[in-house]
């Protein structure tokens, strides 16, 4: 699937993923956990895609995502990230994870 084809909404209370398939995920600004960069060469997937943990759930959102630039200036904001790492996984040239922001 396309990654422009998948849409995010952000709002003060959630994240929201709407998939090509039509399924909607979500995650909430208060239970988010840890957030991580995968950078992967599996074609089923899009190459960088960015989970976001909580608690109980993980929302994925491929890179070009509609509105994904939105999301990493949220992410940006959060008290700790580190956007060099982040910036790092925008380059990386062989699969890898990369830890961005992580709750004490």
């Amino acid at each position: 699937m396309e990654e422009e084809n998948y849409i995010v909404e952000i709002s003060d209370k959630e994240i929201r993923c709407h998939r090509p398939d039509g399924t909607l995920d979500s995650l909430s600004w208060k239970n988010l956990m840890r957030v991580e960069v995968v950078v992967t060469h599996d074609d089923e997937l899009p190459g960088t895609f960015f989970p976001v943990d909580a608690r109980i759930a993980a929302l994925v959102v491929p890179e070009g995502a509609m509105n994904a630039d939105e999301l990493s200036e949220r992410l940006f904001a959060l008290e700790g990230f580190d956007a060099d790492t982040f910036v790092d996984s925008m380059s990386a040239q062989k699969p890898q994870i990369f830890l961005c922001w992580q709750r004490k």
